[in-house]
């Protein structure tokens, strides 16, 4: 398990966990991911859930909880306003809003820009991702500064991509897990083997 020296801070427990050890917190509250802008305020254990793409909440005792396979985790916390958040960011959420109404729904609960702080985990790194026709057609932009020449392919920086979008909206206290998915075999990566349903879990909670 990985953590962030950004969030490990008293009354704040979170983890980004690989393969092996994903399954560790007890009763996690998980989503139905769909890639989507979405955000839950997820405000008791046993809560419906609509799908969606991140969770918050000002509630104690509630494992806010992601499963990834190459997409960002990102787990948010003001530790001042006691408000957390987790977002499920693939390259179509984080250009949809994700993070951004992440955070916004974070502020809706209390929390304060200016404190709010964000991990990165780990996720699909740029020397493994090559661009598809798909992502070219959305940012509509040849020579877009997170399309990166690796050889004779252009290849997305995921993560530095969410770190700017995270940055453009206010965000200043930002850390990143530098671990390829892709590369690191003790984390599911979709794109290394599709066949594979396994995904690993990334969560945080407030303590009781």
């Amino acid at each position: 398990m990985e953590k962030s020296a950004l969030l490990t801070i008293p009354g704040i427990k979170h983890g980004f966990y690989n393969k092996c050890d994903s399954k560790e917190d007890e009763r996690p509250i998980t989503l139905s991911q769909i890639h989507s802008f979405l955000v839950v305020t997820v405000t008791q254990a046993g809560q419906a859930l609509p799908p969606a793409d991140a969770l918050v909440t000002n509630q104690p005792g509630l494992n806010l909880t992601l499963k990834t396979a190459d997409c960002a985790p990102v787990l948010f916390a003001d530790p001042e306003h006691h408000v957390i958040g987790a977002a499920h960011a693939g390259w179509k959420g984080a250009f949809k809003g994700v993070l951004e109404q992440t955070i916004l729904a974070m502020i809706r609960l209390g929390a304060s820009i200016e404190n709010i702080r964000a991990a990165i985990g780990p996720c699909i790194h740029a020397p493994s991702y090559p661009i598809t026709d798909d992502m070219k057609t959305v940012f509509s932009v040849n020579a877009h500064p997170y399309f990166k020449p690796y050889g004779s392919q252009e290849h997305f920086d995921l993560p530095g991509y969410v770190k700017y979008r995270l940055q453009e909206i206010g965000l200043r206290l930002i850390d990143q897990i530098d671990i390829d998915t892709y590369v690191d075999v003790n984390y599911n990566s979709y794109r290394r083997d599709p066949t594979n349903p396994a995904r690993q879990y990334s969560s945080i909670c407030l303590e009781n």
